[in-house]
């Protein structure tokens, strides 16, 4: 009987490492902390400064400590899902262990009408320097996102083979899958505004190299498999587009450039504040992509394929797709096609409830296939005044529940250092949760 594992691996790619918004990074709170540093009236209140009431207490906003510039050294990553689990994620991506049976099941006793998965993975340098009261900005970024949407029969399809389905219909929507790897130099400008400089304004306007796309849009996909085996026949709406990197690099060779922007904007009212950001909103022009489009039925008579995997995930290999979807009589074309980025947009709240302790919350929607609103809630709990832990709850996203924990820490009131662990889930509970990563900064301001 034709397998089937070649052709749902076309339509089928994962990455195998999400990128936080900046300003949910931890060491955001310390540098918030260094600038607006809350503390309680004492016996050397002096009635000049600014103060803060609440029912019980009297809190003195303590004269900001400037800084005319920093720079920073940051690299984050992780790989999420609502029905994969981490038990799966380990065997398949790290430790290429033998996927049996048992673990197969695991999965498909979690799988749900439509999955997803995705990974985001991000390494930067940038700096800010103050130039009459205006912040200016630069940086470099690499970046490597992928994200998949799949239905129950296609996982079964891809790891069992269709014979289960001889005669019938094996249901693959949705289908979608995105991997988009890019660089940008981006510059940028910040500056505080209003009578009290308490609202923030900000944008960047980045420069970008597009390396590698590897795009899949489907519609009411399905696969027949005849009841002898002798062929397979798809119906649907699909359209695939790649670059053409037969030859799998972390840095691909330039295939597009574009542009991209970053909007900022706060507003601070004593211990409250609110922030919106809108991220990577631009586009990219990719040259010569190879592309296929196909609506209606196709069928597969079988050609010998060796391997559609790259040996990066389940990334595909644009060669043997070539073959597969022209053996189905899907016809190629090589055009330049002008794609949006997968903007992140971003509403948070602040709230500094004593010198100690400042609770934060927000909702962050990135606009790819399979992401859903990411609900989240933290708690910064300041240690010492150089010293913060962030515990965090979140819901959405690429997965469901998951809980990270912040660490940061300055050192000679010029060095910080912060990491973002998302690894208890990992650790503790593998066979029954989904999702981990973690972040690394290095900052230094002056």
């Amino acid at each position: 009987m034709k397998k089937l594992s070649s052709l749902i691996v076309v339509l089928f790619c994962v990455g195998s490492a999400v990128a936080q918004v900046e300003l949910e990074r931890p060491e955001s709170f310390l540098f918030e902390r260094k600038n607006r540093l809350l503390k309680e009236i004492d016996s050397t209140y002096n009635e000049d400064v600014e103060t803060i009431s609440t029912k019980k207490k009297v809190f003195v906003l303590e004269k900001k400590t400037d800084y005319t510039g920093y720079f920073s050294m940051y690299g984050n990553g992780s790989i999420n899902s609502n029905a994969i689990t981490n038990s799966f994620f380990k065997s398949y991506f790290y430790t290429n262990s033998f996927i049996d049976d048992n673990l197969k099941q695991q999965q498909v006793d979690r799988l749900k009408s439509s999955n997803r998965i995705g990974s985001d993975i991000k390494v930067g340098i940038y700096g800010q320097y103050k130039i009459n009261k205006i912040r200016y900005e630069a940086g470099i970024t690499y970046r490597d996102l992928r994200a998949i949407q799949f239905s129950a029969d296609a996982f079964k399809l891809l790891f069992y083979g269709n014979s289960m389905f001889a005669g019938q219909e094996a249901n693959l929507k949705p289908l979608n899958s995105y991997n988009l790897n890019y660089q940008s130099f981006y510059v940028g400008a910040k500056k505080n505004i209003g009578k009290n400089e308490n609202i923030t304004i900000g944008a960047r306007i980045g420069f970008i190299r597009g390396g590698r796309l590897q795009k899949v849009n489907s519609k009411n996909l399905s696969l027949y498999t005849a009841a002898d085996g002798t062929y397979i026949t798809l119906n649907g709406k699909f359209d695939i587009a790649y670059t053409d990197d037969s030859t799998y690099s972390n840095v691909p060779p330039m295939n597009g450039g574009g542009l991209s922007t970053d909007l900022f904007f706060s507003v601070k009212d004593g211990r409250n504040e609110w922030v919106f950001e809108v991220l990577d909103l631009g586009f990219i022009r990719w040259n010569n992509l190879v592309s296929y489009s196909g609506d209606g039925f196709y069928t597969y008579s079988g050609i010998e394929v060796n391997n559609l995997f790259d040996g990066n995930g389940l990334t595909f290999d644009p060669v043997n797709l070539s073959s597969i979807l022209k053996s189905m009589g899907v016809k190629e074309e090589v055009k330049d096609i002008t794609y949006i980025l997968p903007a992140t947009a971003n509403v948070a709240y602040y709230r500094h409830i004593s010198p100690k302790v400042t609770l934060s919350g927000g909702v962050r929607q990135q606009f790819v296939a399979g992401y859903l609103p990411r609900v989240y809630a933290k708690a910064a709990y300041y240690i010492k005044k150089d010293f913060v832990i962030i515990p965090t709850l979140a819901y959405g996203g690429f997965g469901r529940a998951d809980f990270e924990l912040g660490i940061s820490k300055s050192f000679s009131d010029h060095l910080l250092v912060s990491t973002n662990l998302f690894w208890f889930e990992y650790l503790v509970m593998p066979s029954t949760t989904s999702g981990h990563g973690m972040s690394l900064a290095f900052s230094y301001y002056f």
